[in-house]
């Protein structure tokens, strides 16, 4: 959801506002920002980190997952965690502890060039509401890259200050992780999160017309 501190929150907050945001991927361009807090020299593991990431949903925003069982595999589930962090930023104005656990949810590059000038305080109106997620595909893109992609049911996704929301009519929304499989500070290979496409203009064709079938559940 950005490219470059100020610029990137502004562009974040109107597209978010609209129910869906940019594409998040890396710049590969511009000055390069300073260095992110290092996951290997935080007291914390891990295992401990992804247990804070609130997978089912925090706050005023609860997430629904519909899952294959087949789909518990490190792939799948780095990228829920990238997929959740990002609803969660949605959700918050501190952005505190959801920027902490960042550094082991998300790649150095991702997160030099999309997330570091983001700050500890998010957009002026949070997003809240239920969402609803289905697992829709994965596509291996190499030996240690893959690519998942989700039907996301943002319906009833609002801005918190709207007392009285309807229904969004576009809220079939696409949207893809891309996952590296990389070699972390701690040593120990892992998933992490690289890119995210949102929506997923390129999956349209293959999963736009299920997606749409399937997004029309009701809070």
């Amino acid at each position: 959801m950005r490219l470059r501190a100020a610029a990137i929150t502004a562009v974040m907050i109107t597209l978010m506002a609209a129910g869906c945001t940019d594409s998040e991927k890396p710049n590969n361009g511009g000055t390069p920002v300073a260095s992110r807090p290092s996951a290997a020299a935080s007291s914390m593991t891990f295992d401990e980190a992804y247990q804070q990431v609130p997978i089912d949903g925090v706050g005023d925003l609860k997430i629904n997952w519909d899952l294959p069982q087949e789909a518990d595999v490190d792939e799948v589930l780095a990228a829920r965690r990238g997929l959740t962090h990002a609803y969660w930023r949605s959700e918050a104005t501190d952005w505190t502890p959801i920027m902490t656990l960042a550094p082991f949810l998300f790649t150095e590059r991702y997160y030099q060039q999309v997330l570091a000038g983001l700050g500890s305080s998010g957009a002026g109106d949070p997003l809240i509401g239920p969402i609803w997620v289905k697992l829709m595909g994965v596509e291996k893109l190499g030996p240690d890259q893959a690519r998942v992609t989700f039907c996301t049911d943002i319906g009833w996704w609002h801005e918190a200050s709207n007392t009285n929301p309807q229904i969004r009519k576009d809220r079939a929304n696409l949207e893809s992780l891309v996952v590296e499989n990389v070699q972390t500070g701690d040593g120990e290979r892992r998933w992490l999160a690289d890119q995210r496409w949102n929506p997923d203009a390129d999956r349209k064709a293959k999963y736009g017309a299920d997606c749409t079938k399937w997004a029309q559940h009701q809070p």
